[in-house]
């Protein structure tokens, strides 16, 4: 799981005045990491981003920090969607709303009805506001930079078995093709290489791995479960509104031991009829793991159906209103409550 490092900024050493300056953000692990911050402005909270870390790369951001000010500064990262892995998050018990691309907000929780997403933001109190380290468990620091190269060659399908930060001869054999693959300079500067890899990354990845789509007429509340390792796991809700997809599953598929459940939240809570496989789920956002006792722990359980076959290393279940079973009585329905986005 990927965690977040603070790190003090030693002014004490300095021996002058500290003034208001913006925060520094370094990113020290191997994804390319967005990052939205919050700060408090008068009785309003305002939120912005995305400000946009390659690995290994520190940037100013935010507004200007009053050292002597209590105020903290909040902060939600999230990686480039271009990983087979999917999106990884850096987040914290504080929700207030982002949009999907650069936005300013104030920082209000109904997001949903402005368009926005809620997401949880760590707070960064007392000096650990003037300096904030993105960090993973497998701690690069200084090999931040080359761990990433690695990791978007691995994303852009060149052959890339570790990740370890260490450029041997795999992992300049892999940039020398793909720089001959792309016409880039013979020498590209790092910055030009990882942008240009995370472009092939993102078109490459962008059609793997299971898409819920919704041709209903209302929004529904989607969940999948599936097997990691010897664990049975199920998750959601993606809130799909009439027309919309959602990517559940961010990396190329090769079974279809996968299943799927889903609910309507409008006009009666109808649940998806058809399943075949037993799973549990809770009434807002969860990550349950196993299949059994569902009751007894605390959980609904609902009846889920497998995705459809993948075909190149995507499935696509798409929803529609046939698939749903009439309104049940409000003492008897099983509810989603209001599902949570993922990421």
């Amino acid at each position: 799981m990927i965690r977040i490092a603070v790190i003090a900024a030693a002014l004490a050493l300095t021996g002058l005045v500290p003034r208001a300056e913006a925060a520094e953000l370094c990113n020290e692990t191997s994804y390319i990491a967005e990052v939205a911050l919050g700060w408090r402005e008068g009785d309003r909270v305002l939120v912005e981003g995305w400000t946009r870390l390659r690995p290994g790369e520190c940037v100013e951001a935010g507004p200007d920090i009053d050292p002597d000010s209590s105020d903290p500064l909040l902060l939600y990262a999230r990686s480039s969607a271009a990983y087979l892995e999917g999106v990884r998050e850096w987040r914290g018990p504080v929700t207030l709303c982002v949009g999907p691309s650069d936005f300013a907000v104030e920082g209000i929780t109904d997001c949903d009805a402005l368009g926005l997403e809620p997401r949880g933001f760590i707070v960064l109190g007392g000096d650990h506001r003037q300096r904030a380290v993105l960090d993973e468990p497998l701690n690069f620091g200084d090999r931040a930079q080359e761990a990433g190269t690695q990791r978007l060659l691995q994303a852009a399908g060149y052959d890339i078995r570790n990740i370890d930060g260490v450029e041997g001869q795999r992992t300049y054999r892999a940039i020398a093709s793909f720089v001959s693959d792309t016409g880039l300079p013979r020498t590209p500067e790092r910055p030009q290489l990882i942008d240009a890899l995370e472009a092939v990354a993102l078109n490459r990845n962008s059609r793997l791995g299971l898409r819920l789509c919704n041709e209903t007429a209302v929004p529904v509340a989607a969940a999948i479960a599936r097997q990691r390792g010897d664990i049975w796991e199920s998750r959601g809700w993606w809130r799909l509104e009439p027309g919309a997809c959602s990517r559940a599953i961010a990396a190329r598929l090769t079974t279809a031991d996968i299943w799927y459940y889903a609910e309507t939240l409008e006009g009666g809570r109808r649940p998806l009829m058809g399943g075949t496989d037993g799973f549990c789920f809770a009434p807002s956002r969860f990550n349950a793991e196993g299949r059994t006792d569902c009751t007894t722990r605390g959980y609904a359980e609902g009846r889920f159906s497998r995705i459809p076959a993948p075909e190149e290393g995507q499935s696509i279940v798409t929803l529609t209103d046939a698939m749903f079973a009439p309104a049940l009585p409000a003492q008897t329905a099983a509810t989603a409550g209001t599902p949570e986005p993922q990421e």
